[in-house]
């Protein structure tokens, strides 16, 4: 039997907290990869404390970028430009070198250091745009999990393939669909084992 979906919660802020904590108590749900974005302009004790209080419960912290906003003064490649265009700027990690991948990175932790909610889980970049560059350097900076848009990577299991399904974005027409094509899959996926895992995912 196929193991269950994975749940999800993207764009968890210092400014936000409290209304995700109030979405994740409507769901019948024991565990999720929380994505948090770590920068902020004022440290709040009380984000802090949620954050240890969601590890308390069983939810997996992941470090979500640094600002999930683009620095606008870094050289992008054409294609991290057009990540950009897509996402209203928020592909930050999108085309950049790999020196500047590093910097970015590292400022992203330096900045969940200040967060006091001990190690994050894994890494997923701001709208799923990394690279294989940004993969490696995260596995060179211990990471135990990274997430692209289609690919779930852990270090003990290796890769494997998944289907995201989230609404965020999505004009108001489009979302009754992907509910639709949701809850399909996963009665499918239910019987066939070889199906790719699916990840649900909900954003504030």
């Amino acid at each position: 039997m196929p193991c269950f979906p994975v749940y999800e919660f993207h764009d968890i802020t210092v400014h936000n907290f409290l209304q995700v904590a109030a979405e994740l108590r409507k769901f019948d749900v024991t565990r999720w990869n929380l994505m948090v974005i770590p920068f902020s302009e004022n440290y709040d004790e009380n984000f802090s404390v949620q954050l240890l209080e969601w590890k308390k419960e069983g939810h997996a912290l992941h470090l979500h970028g640094y600002k999930h906003k683009a620095n606008l003064s870094l050289k992008r490649s054409l294609q991290g430009r057009l990540a950009l265009g897509l996402t209203n700027s928020e592909a930050e990690f999108a085309g950049l070198s790999k020196n500047d991948l590093r910097m970015l990175l590292g400022k992203a932790l330096q900045a969940w250091q200040k967060l006091n909610a001990g190690e994050a889980r894994g890494f997923a970049a701001p709208a799923w745009y990394g690279s294989k560059a940004l993969f490696n350097l995260c596995k060179e900076f211990g990471f135990e999990n990274y997430s692209s848009r289609f690919i779930v990577w852990n270090k003990d299991k290796g890769a494997k393939l998944s289907i995201p399904f989230s609404t965020a974005g999505l004009p108001k027409f489009a979302i009754p669909f992907v509910n639709f094509c949701e809850k399909i899959y996963l009665k499918i996926y239910g019987i066939f084992s070889f199906l790719p895992m699916p990840r649900i995912v909900k954003h504030p």
